[in-house]
């Protein structure tokens, strides 16, 4: 038991952390949702040459970053059901 406390520990203490990282910044998620196929998104596509780092205006990039959160928000229903079914 002391063992499996001393793996499980570490794990959950990394979860609280990164879980209160992913909250403090989800409003980036959020306005980078929003942007994905606006009219300001297509606005910037249509510029042929932009001198900055721009992987947000390829079509995949925010389109898998929003498959990825869809995924792990699925994840995470099922932990929490567990979570509470062992509460």
């Amino acid at each position: 038991m002391e063992n499996k406390y001393d793996t499980f520990m570490p794990v959950l203490t990394n979860l609280i952390d990164s879980i209160e990282k992913f909250n403090s910044i989800y409003n980036n998620y959020i306005e980078l949702k929003n942007f994905y196929g606006s009219e300001k998104w297509f606005e910037y596509m249509e510029i042929e040459k932009i001198p900055v780092k721009c992987g947000v205006l390829t079509e995949d990039q925010l389109f898998d970053m929003i498959g990825d959160h869809n995924e792990l928000l699925g994840v995470l229903l099922d932990l929490t059901s567990k979570m509470y079914k062992n509460f």
